[in-house]
């Protein structure tokens, strides 16, 4: 059970972390240049590799949504008692995790969009 749930947690820390990485190229030169530091516009080198994460931020997205709603979302034991919390903390974990892929593969059209 224990490994179950260190699974699930990775999954939606690796998605959390990809769905960033996918912005990389973007996101940090601009935060950066908000706060006055210049000269990190070498992250832009990065670009390349943003559909790379994109793909991988999508596949562990399909992933938790399996472990949030679909079968392997019962959490039931051998008594067949379900765990109705640790099934709403996966809803919730599910949840921010497509907040962070939403904003992670959106950030540089958007910040296009708002910096014209």
């Amino acid at each position: 059970m224990k490994e179950r749930r260190k699974d699930r947690i990775t999954v939606y820390i690796g998605g959390m972390i990809t769905a960033l990485l996918a912005s990389a190229c973007c996101l940090g030169p601009a935060l950066f240049l908000a706060f006055g530091v210049t000269g990190l516009g070498f992250l832009s080198r990065f670009e390349w590799l943003r559909p790379y994460f994109i793909l991988l931020t999508l596949v562990l997205v399909g992933v938790a949504y399996s472990y949030a709603y679909g079968k392997k979302s019962s959490n039931c034991g051998p008594g067949g008692a379900c765990n109705p919390a640790a099934r709403r903390i996966n809803r919730i974990l599910f949840w921010v995790l497509i907040g962070f892929a939403v904003f992670g593969v959106s950030f540089p059209y958007v910040s296009a969009w708002l910096l014209a």
